[in-house]
């Protein structure tokens, strides 16, 4: 892999785990009693432009790599998010969200090594 095929799996990886977490901060706009109908637009609209970009990298990537080979990245997303959630919209990482975290990694890293 060259180092700009990595580059696009670490902003595929990446957009998805931004169009997440915004889309959550846009529901969380929305939920309170009094909110900006604007600002909850934006935030909603950012979060369907990051997953557009990273639906087309995506489709780019999987033209060049085998599933297999290009899904355990995309796995890694589980745990970004939620380490990213917990500290930009401070949610709580409990010990049972970082053990499971840390059995999804071993899995990743079990399937990439295959």
């Amino acid at each position: 892999m060259t180092p700009f095929f990595a580059f696009l799996i670490f902003i595929t990886v990446s957009c998805f785990v931004a169009g997440q977490i915004l889309l959550k901060h846009a529901v969380d706009i929305m939920a309170r009693e009094r909110y900006s109908r604007l600002h909850a637009t934006i935030v909603f609209a950012s979060a369907i432009a990051v997953f557009a970009a990273n639906f087309f990298i995506n489709i780019g990537l999987l033209q060049r790599f085998d599933l297999s080979y290009f899904f355990p990245f995309q796995g890694m997303s589980v745990i970004l998010i939620a380490i990213v959630g917990a500290y930009l919209l401070k949610e709580r990482l409990t010990l049972r969200l970082t053990i499971g975290s840390i059995i999804i990694s071993v899995g990743i890293a079990l399937v990439s090594v295959s």
